[in-house]
């Protein structure tokens, strides 16, 4: 009889988007790639709490549990429960890469770093009886490794997509605040280009979605995956560097392969915020270059961080009128977060600034910290307003794209944020 592996990742029940049907939510990769990297000698079930609930009745015999430090409470409650029933546990994921001490308190193994070249080896040690309590990735996989996932035992139809495409691992910026550099490096690590449209050929879905963490981050690799995508006529989105816009050439394939939006951490408008945000760049060229990208067809996603050291009470103005200025199609307002393992967790611990570890705070619309030239009440309802003016339909309509392919889509995407921006005001 095969041994059933259950793969999971649980979710905070007071998430503000779980099992909310109308919103942009993704399937998880890292889901769909562990079970990938599962042989057929073992039964796989893969659930995603964010959009469906966790079966306590499976009688699983392992469970990989996927932890960041969000979702690392309800993940420790998850564990408990399983091994109350005797079975095995093991956690993988950031959190567990960074804090495994505490981490190692709620399970029987961790898995530190990525898992392509050492699942096999747990759960050859798991059959035989000795599980080992610590499994660490010393070396970045290989991008060649990386298989495809299984996402049929994905429940796709929970999605906005039924799956999401990687092209690459790791980012050279290493920004403060910034924890996926901690788990996937600094190098970036680039897919050969023939998997990925394979993939992608065998993808039925109208709009493909990138989770790179910089898709242009290579510059001669972005060229050569956009030339090839671009006889596939499939539109796509993906995160991005504003440095698109520096490269006409790039800009342009980008366009002509099927681009229609991307996401852009700009993180902030201060020019000061320089140490914490490694590309910064001053709000006037961020606004050139904006002109530069919805010139060519493709709308902009825009990501903002509020609660810097150099940041006080005029950012949050600011900050709106650059994205309304701007028209960007969407805009996302978080508070600083400082994740641990992060150099800003590091710092802010040195300075007796963090206001407690209840990580399930930690999720970038909760105050973790004692911010320095705003109040935290003031960080708080600001950060509300933004999202409530941003989000009047007034302003939604002032930043339609001109795409008329476009418009449904970001149209939709803005009342995802306007009812969920109504939903953190009860949070």
């Amino acid at each position: 009889m095969r041994r059933r592996i259950y793969i999971i990742s649980p979710c905070r029940k007071e998430d503000i988007w779980r099992k909310r049907r109308a919103t942009f939510v993704l399937p998880q990769m890292s889901l769909a790639i562990l079970a990938s990297l599962t042989p057929d000698r073992f039964e796989v079930r893969v659930t995603d709490e964010l959009v469906d609930d966790i079966d306590f009745d499976y009688p699983a015999d392992l469970v990989a549990i996927s932890t960041n430090s969000t979702n690392a409470p309800r993940a420790y409650e998850v564990a408990k429960q399983f091994r109350e029933r005797g079975t095995k546990i093991i956690m993988g994921g950031i959190h567990p890469s960074v804090m495994p001490d505490e981490v190692l308190q709620h399970a029987d193994a961790l898995l530190i770093g990525e898992a392509e070249e050492i699942w096999q080896k747990i759960l050859d040690d798991f059959l035989s009886g000795n599980l080992e309590q610590i499994y660490r990735c010393t070396t970045y996989p290989a991008p060649e490794s990386i298989p495809s996932g299984r996402w049929d035992l994905i429940h796709q139809k929970r999605y906005y997509v039924p799956r999401t495409f990687q092209t690459s691992r790791g980012c050279p910026y290493g920004c403060s605040f910034c924890s996926s550099t901690q788990f996937f490096g600094t190098k970036q690590r680039c897919r050969p280009i023939g998997n990925i449209i394979s993939e992608l050929k065998a993808y039925k879905g109208r709009l493909a979605v990138f989770i790179d963490d910089n898709i242009v981050g290579n510059t001669m690799y972005a060229k050569e995956l956009f030339r090839a995508l671009k006889p596939l006529k499939q539109r796509w989105v993906a995160q991005s560097s504003i440095d698109i816009a520096q490269d006409n050439e790039l800009l342009r394939l980008a366009a002509e392969s099927g681009c229609a939006g991307l996401l852009i951490g700009f993180e902030s408008v201060n020019a000061r915020n320089s140490t914490d945000v490694k590309k910064l760049r001053k709000a006037e060229q961020y606004a050139e270059y904006v002109r530069e990208i919805r010139a060519a067809g493709i709308g902009v996603h825009g990501s903002f961080i509020f609660g810097f050291d150099h940041d006080t009470p005029d950012i949050f103005d600011s900050t709106i009128d650059f994205v309304m200025k701007n028209r960007l199609e969407v805009a996302n307002f978080c508070k600083l977060t400082p994740f641990p393992g992060t150099r800003l967790f590091e710092e802010m611990s040195a300075e007796g600034r963090i206001l407690h570890q209840n990580w399930e705070k930690y999720d970038r619309y909760h105050i973790v910290f004692k911010p320095k030239n705003i109040s935290a009440e003031e960080l708080h309802q600001k950060t509300l307003e933004a999202y409530m003016k941003t989000y009047s339909l007034g302003s939604i309509l002032k930043r339609m794209p001109p795409k008329l392919q476009n418009i449904l889509p970001y149209f939709a995407m803005n009342i995802s944020y306007r009812l969920g921006s109504k939903r953190l005001r009860r949070s």
